[in-house]
């Protein structure tokens, strides 16, 4: 059975349902869920190593935010925490979420693929272990445990390469191995970096 999500208007008012395929070449605004994992105890952030086979935008893998995905025609922002459980193998209550922002995204990326989304951005604080930070499947090859200030510099173009520490040791990563329109169209890395700082300041 295909998976259908809610379909809304740019002013954010639900008018149908459709699929996930349809919405990106269409162009049909929809609603994604996502957080990012950090442990503010030791300074680090966890972004995941997602397999190029689940991304329709890159034959590539490439190091993705800690968690995110389209949220279901019968789920409300809620219920994201679905997407953390099945990407991260974490159990999640909503209230331990801190709420970041609502991003309105529209972006066209080619003639058959179009990102118009409403996405809600989270946080998550606490104490990880490598080995268990696992998907479900395959969608998901292995999170990356980056100190905070580190990746900072290296988004900043400080340094040219950054070492961090995955469940096969310690691995060095360059900016292809990022995400490009995070880099620089909304640098979506940098946004968040910033909100998990002030979060800790406070």
């Amino acid at each position: 059975m295909v998976e259908r999500i809610n379909i809304f208007d740019s002013n954010h008012q639900l008018i149908g349902t459709s699929t996930k395929k349809e919405a990106h070449e269409k162009g049909l605004y929809h609603e994604v869920f996502g957080c990012v994992l950090i442990d503010s105890t030791k300074n680090t952030i966890y972004l995941q190593y997602k397999n190029s086979s689940h991304n329709d935008l890159s034959d590539v893998d490439k190091i993705d935010i800690s968690v995110g995905g389209h949220l279901m025609c019968d789920e409300t922002k809620e219920d994201g925490i679905r997407e953390i459980k099945e990407e991260a193998n974490i159990d999640v209550r909503y209230e331990d979420l801190i709420f970041l922002e609502e991003r309105k995204i529209d972006k066209f990326i080619n003639d058959n693929y179009i990102i118009r989304e409403f996405d809600y951005l989270y946080l998550y604080d606490n104490h990880f272990d490598l080995k268990e930070l696992k998907s479900n499947d395959d969608e998901v090859k292995y999170y990356i445990e980056f100190d905070i200030n580190e990746l900072e510099d290296f988004l900043n173009n400080k340094t040219n390469k950054i070492v961090g520490k995955t469940i096969n040791g310690e691995e060095t990563f360059y900016l292809k191995d990022f995400i490009q329109g995070y880099l620089e169209d909304d640098h979506l890395y940098l946004k968040l970096i910033n909100y998990i700082k002030e979060y800790m300041k406070n």
